[in-house]
């Protein structure tokens, strides 16, 4: 069963008046600032603040009037309100969609969310400034791909954020005095003298590791705090690429992604898996460790956790071209403490 989740950080809000409210499960899709006529109106204000969330990823408790609407875009919409106090709650396509634009002034105080994105800047109020380095719309966006690519570098500059300025208590929590056993029973599977990538590989105990078995290691992380440690505590030089940004072809005869792709918001998953077969050669390993549940979520250090299901890791294992050769489960204990439920995968590439 997935561990406790209630002590991470969740987004809820509700109404002015309380009888409406909500919890969102999933790692938002975007953030933006509008400065149409419309968002001016509804808020009373300079701008409105929508928050983009997969329907889904929304539980609500109490009853939402609403009322059929065409926005400034042309488009007809859904506005969801409370009947008491009159407080607009969402926006959503009426011919659907994978998303709906949730009205981010309703979230309850201490999410620390910033805008991403400045929608409508033609109607912008002549005092009101841009925020700096975001994608602008003079009006509204053709898709959302720009916004939401903004958004996620955001999102996980926080994680990024959290290892660079807290290297050394990492690192002091993430040592081991023996051999893991994991991934010692890993390399027992492997021939001699492999090509291995160990990717996210925080402070480097598992390249060490991997070294002193005599494989040809190499260490790959996105944060240059745990790559100093890296090379002050093991001697590892870690090579300081992304996920997104791993470009190796058949370079390796086996890749470790142990706890590092669970940071990764679930819609770069698939590039991800394509990148990590491209740098595979054929019938390549793959040793990932990932944690069990649904949805994504915030830890309270503001770390991106996305959670897998079993069935849902092996459609997309399967999808990128992988063959599941193990899975198993165990638990754990996160950096703070928090009990996890986690999941062990081998698979090979096709």
């Amino acid at each position: 069963m997935p561990a406790d989740r209630s002590v991470r950080m969740s987004l809820t809000g509700g109404c002015q008046c309380g009888a409406i409210r909500y919890e969102i499960h999933g790692e938002p899709l975007g953030f933006a600032r509008c400065h149409c006529t419309d968002c001016q109106r509804q808020s009373g204000s300079a701008f409105g603040l929508s928050l983009y969330v997969a329907p889904g990823d929304v539980v609500w408790t109490g009853e939402m009037s609403q009322w059929n609407d065409v926005a400034a875009s042309g488009r007809k919409v859904i506005r969801d309100f409370c009947p008491t106090c009159g407080t607009r709650l969402m926006n959503r396509r009426a011919e659907g969609g994978d998303f709906l634009s949730l009205k981010a002034g309703t979230l309850d105080p201490g999410h620390d969310l910033m805008p991403r994105a400045e929608l409508w800047t033609d109607s912008a109020l002549p005092w009101v400034p841009l925020i700096a380095d975001v994608p602008t719309y003079p009006g509204q966006p053709q898709d959302h791909e720009a916004l939401r690519a903004a958004w996620s570098d955001w999102r996980r500059g926080k994680t990024l954020a959290f290892y660079d300025d807290n290297a050394a208590r990492y690192a002091d929590y993430s040592e081991r005095e023996e051999p893991h056993p994991r991934l010692s029973a890993w390399l027992d599977t492997l021939t001699p003298g492999s090509r291995l990538l160990d990717l996210g590989c925080g402070v480097g105990w598992a390249t060490a590791q991997m070294r002193q078995r005599g494989f040809a290691a190499r260490a790959m992380d996105g944060s240059r705090g745990l790559a100093e440690q890296a090379k002050q505590r093991h001697g590892v030089e870690v090579e300081l690429v992304s996920f997104g940004e791993l470009v190796e072809k058949a370079s390796f005869d086996a890749v470790w992604a142990f706890f590092s792709l669970m940071h990764a918001p679930r819609d770069r998953m698939p590039d991800h898996l394509r990148r990590i077969y491209d740098a595979m050669v054929p019938g390549g390993r793959l040793y990932l460790g990932l944690k069990e549940g649904e949805g994504a979520a915030r830890d309270p250090q503001g770390r991106l956790y996305t959670y897998y299901t079993e069935t849902e890791l092996r459609r997309r294992l399967d999808h990128g071209g992988f063959e599941v050769t193990a899975l198993t489960r165990g638990e754990g204990v996160s950096f703070d403490g928090t009990p996890t439920a986690n999941l062990y995968v081998e698979a090979t590439r096709g």
